[in-house]
Formats: C-alpha cells, sequence, structure tokens
C-alpha cells in the first residue's frame, strides 16, 4: 500500500494542538482552584471549631511540629503545621493543652495530628500501630508485641513493659480504626487521622487521647513527684515583683486557658506564622 493513508504527528493541524493546550490548561486551573477552595473550606471549619471552643487559630507554625521526635513525625520529618488550633481539653487533675493541626510535610498534607499534653513525664516513647499501619523504620525502636487491637514499638523494651496495661489496651482502641498511629513522648500523646477528618471526629479523638495518657499516666505511676504543682502560691509582698506567670511547660494541668506565654504560643509564632 501506499503512503497516503499514514497518519503523523506532522500532519496534525496547529489548531488542534492549541486547543489541546487550552483545555489543559483550563483542566490544570480548574484543579488548582478547587484545591484551594477545599483548603480554604477546611480552614474556615478549623478556625470556626477553635473559635466555638475559645482556642487560638493561626494559619502556619513551622516550629511546633519540632517539638516531636517520634511517629509521623520521624516519617516525613517536622514539616509544618498549618490551620493550627491551640487550647485546652478536660482530664483528671485540671485542664491539659491540645493541639490540632494539619501536617504538612514536603509540600503535601499528609495527616491531621492531634496531640494532648499529659502530667507525667513518660519513662520511654512509645507508638501504638495498627496491623494494616507500616513498621516503624526508625532504629531506635523495638517490637514489644501487641497491646489490644495495635502493636508497641518502644524505645526501651525493659523500660516500657509497665506501661502495657489491659487499662492502656482498652484506651487505645477507643481511639478508632480510622487511627493508624497513636504516639507518646514525654508528656504528650499524639495521633495522625486522615486530612478529611471532620471536626466532630477530631473532637472525639482528641478525649479518647486524654484516655491513653491517663492510662499511661497511672502505669507509669502518676505525676512526677518533683513537679511543680498548680498552686499560684503566695501572694507578693508589697513592692516586691510577682513571679513570673507560670506557662503551659512549667504546670499543663489546672492552668487557665491562656497561651500568649507559651512557648510555641503567638509571642513565638507572630515573627513566622503565614498563610500557606
Amino acid at each position: 500500500m501506499g503512503g497516503h493513508g499514514r497518519f503523523t504527528l506532522r500532519s496534525v493541524p496547529a489548531w488542534v494542538w492549541f486547543v489541546i493546550a487550552v483545555l489543559a490548561a483550563g483542566g490544570g486551573a480548574l484543579l488548582l482552584f478547587s484545591d484551594r477552595a477545599r483548603s480554604g473550606g477546611h480552614r474556615r471549619d478549623r478556625r470556626r471549631w477553635a473559635e466555638q471552643k475559645s482556642w487560638e487559630f493561626v494559619d502556619a507554625d513551622p516550629v511546633l511540629p519540632s517539638r516531636w521526635r517520634y511517629g509521623a513525625v520521624h516519617q516525613g520529618g517536622p514539616g509544618r503545621a498549618l490551620d493550627l488550633a491551640t487550647g485546652a481539653v478536660p482530664g483528671p487533675g485540671g485542664r491539659r493543652l491540645a493541639h490540632v493541626f494539619d501536617h504538612e510535610q514536603a509540600g503535601q498534607i499528609t495527616g491531621i495530628i492531634a496531640a494532648v499534653r499529659g502530667v507525667a513525664t513518660l519513662p520511654v516513647a512509645l507508638e501504638l500501630r495498627l496491623p494494616s499501619a507500616p513498621l516503624p523504620d526508625d532504629a531506635g525502636l523495638d517490637s514489644l508485641g501487641q497491646v489490644g487491637e495495635r502493636y508497641a514499638f518502644v524505645t526501651s523494651v525493659a523500660r516500657a513493659r509497665a506501661l502495657l496495661t489491659p487499662d492502656l489496651a482498652r484506651a487505645a482502641d477507643l481511639v478508632g480504626n480510622d487511627v493508624p498511629l497513636v504516639w507518646a513522648e514525654d508528656t504528650w500523646v499524639l495521633a495522625s487521622i486522615d486530612p478529611a477528618a471532620d471536626p466532630e471526629r477530631v473532637q472525639t479523638l482528641l478525649q479518647t487521647l486524654v484516655e491513653v495518657s491517663v492510662a499511661l499516666e497511672d502505669a507509669a505511676g502518676g505525676a512526677d513527684e518533683d513537679a511543680p504543682v498548680a498552686d499560684a502560691g503566695p501572694a507578693p509582698e508589697p513592692g516586691q515583683d510577682p513571679e513570673p506567670r507560670p506557662t503551659h511547660r512549667d504546670r499543663p494541668a489546672d492552668i487557665p486557658y491562656d497561651v500568649e506565654d507559651d512557648e510555641f504560643g503567638p509571642g513565638a509564632r507572630s515573627s513566622s506564622s503565614s498563610g500557606r
């Protein structure tokens, strides 16, 4: 056969390529607009939720995620906290500092992180992963068997055994199967959930993280004996400068909600917070 029926790219009219380019550009713009609209709606929902709870809200905090070492932070690096809501949640002994934020790593939102600060420093770091969750890639974590529906990975097997109580297993199971990873380090208990989780689900997650925190504190023997108490102490003598007001880092429980002087409060963020 001759070459009369042969099709080549050169035979396509220029106007066809122009139409294809316009359609591609329009599709990209539509996707970008849709993503921004979704992001804006998500931000408004988080801001409204924070306002309803009298929590503080900031668009972005590049410092806060570096407060932690394990869990979702280790998997992809500290990244940034976006749409950060900070406030207090009720718990045994008084209020507990809490954060909720979208965790951005390498330009992508990988999940919503909820964090609750307890009243005792844990002797080890602990990760509780669902069987469907990937294994940790941290060489400093060792497997310590099953805790309820989850598997425990810890920084010290010997020191962590006493923490894995039936109460912890029950509390961890209450977190839910939509939360692949719960972890605890220092005085904090944290969890990562799908970025599409609604505020009501996040609120429930915070409540269950308090239960996990309490179970760990009970297993560890309660609050540290040397931890400062929540009492404000005696009033200063006339003419004497008052003692600096305690921050959440000093007294995580029973302190009236006011993050102004917290290490990660507005004073620390004002120079670095910005939009996405």
